[in-house]
């Protein structure tokens, strides 16, 4: 039995398997090392603590995890819950080009709450530019979405129409708003939760706002590599699945080639670990 975890900064999608079985799903909150001081509790979630105790392996791919601090509090954490197996912990941009690529090489990159890309050569990732996270970087991510809404809404640039349906939906007050950035846990989850007003309109100001940030992620976190010519670009995350045709019109745009576009890469994962049964 082994356990594979896939994890952002919002969401953790569980899959527990034997015997080429799946056998159990779940999903909690997200664990990241880099941004959360304190980590779900995962006795809430009936069943997977006992599941973990009884599982031999646990690969782990999260946002936050490549530092050797973040994996040590991975291991900690899990070992307070009984498990005692082989924990495997990468990057949630290994995953992501695991899910995408499998062997295959390619430019894999992550558009969820946050953003990330690297260049993959089939096993492992050849080249990827530092993550700043959701202050400094994370271009083209929900964080920036919900950023570029923000200030297009209390700088007055949001049309008349939009900004009504804004006031409509989510009630804004500036006191509420500074005290839940500055001042309460997981700023980058909340100001990315915005994102989702985008969904529920249409129109000028939706496409301009999605191209404007997804040029943005293409020229910091594409066009950087010598080689994005070479390769399709695969995503995974939310916001490139349900914006999908924006950010595949900036694509083509930059003379690029569109590749995979994945909500979830569980399920992805799930078959790599069934054909590469070694351990990582």
């Amino acid at each position: 039995m082994f356990i594979v975890a896939e994890s952002g900064s919002t969401k953790t999608d569980w899959v527990v398997t034997d015997n080429n079985l799946v056998e159990t799903c779940f999903r909690t909150e997200g664990i990241n090392p880099s941004v959360h001081k304190v980590f779900p509790d995962l006795s809430e979630v009936p069943g997977l603590c006992e599941l973990l105790r009884a599982s031999q392996y646990l690969y782990f791919y999260g946002a936050g995890v490549s530092e050797a601090s973040g994996k040590e509090r991975l291991r900690d954490y899990f070992t307070s819950y009984g498990f005692s197996g082989q924990l495997y912990a990468e990057g949630d941009m290994l995953g992501a080009a695991r899910a995408c690529c499998g062997h295959e090489p390619g430019i894999v990159c992550i558009l969820g709450t946050g953003s990330n890309s690297c260049i993959y050569d089939g096993t492992r990732i050849a080249y990827a530019l530092p993550s700043l996270g959701f202050i400094l970087g994370d271009e083209g991510g929900g964080v920036h979405l919900g950023k570029e809404i923000l200030r297009s809404y209390y700088y007055k640039q949001m049309p008349a129409d939009i900004s009504e349906k804004f006031v409509s939906k989510y009630n804004p007050r500036i006191e509420e708003l500074i005290k839940r950035i500055y001042l309460e846990p997981a700023p980058n989850r909340y100001i990315a939760s915005f994102s989702d007003f985008l969904s529920e309109i249409e129109g000028g100001w939706k496409t301009e706002t999605l191209t404007r940030v997804f040029r943005d992620f293409v020229t910091t976190r594409i066009l950087c590599y010598p080689e994005h010519r070479d390769y399709k670009i695969h995503f995974v995350g939310s916001v490139a699945h349900y914006f999908k045709n924006e950010l595949t019109e900036v694509l083509s745009h930059a003379g690029l080639f569109p590749g995979k576009i994945i909500l979830k890469p569980i399920d992805q994962l799930i078959r790599y670990h069934h054909n590469n049964k070694t351990n990582e």
